[in-house]
């Protein structure tokens, strides 16, 4: 799959450095995809998440910076006690579970989740009502992006 706008990797001792940061080890496939495409937007966008047996249609917008300087930079993007900064408001942003590694168009998120790996999807508009699953991985999660 192509990625367009990529910024290259700093470098590759900012992955490691973040893991530490939160406490999470991202999977590898996710770790091979940030060091070819950081703050990248696939060319293939759409997914579809699923939550009880509604399937909705998504976009994948982008993949966020592990460059500190960036923006949006994972780094700037989240709090690390467990919140998302941009959702302080809401619910009292708790989110612990998750780890956002990109977003929507609109301010959703799209996740890992710390416990499984599994990758989830967060509509800001319904935190509290929990996460969509999206993939198993972040490979099928790759493997189902459609351009429409």
């Amino acid at each position: 799959m192509n990625w367009r706008f990529v910024e290259p990797l700093k470098s590759e001792k900012l992955i490691s450095d973040y893991e530490k940061k939160i406490g999470y080890t991202f999977p590898e496939d996710f770790k091979a995809c940030v060091r070819q495409n950081n703050n990248g937007y696939p060319e293939n966008k759409v997914f579809y998440s699923l939550k009880g047996n509604r399937k909705r249609k998504r976009v994948f917008n982008l993949l966020f910076s592990f460059n500190k300087d960036d923006t949006p930079s994972i780094w700037n993007y989240n709090d690390w006690q467990g919140r998302f900064r941009d959702w302080f408001h809401y619910s009292n942003g708790e989110v612990e579970n998750y780890v956002a590694f990109a977003g929507d168009p609109f301010g959703n998120l799209i996740c890992f989740d710390r416990r499984t790996n599994e990758i989830v999807f967060i509509d800001h508009e319904q935190l509290g009502t929990g996460a969509e699953r999206i993939a198993n991985t972040f490979t099928e999660l790759l493997d189902h992006l459609k351009n429409k």
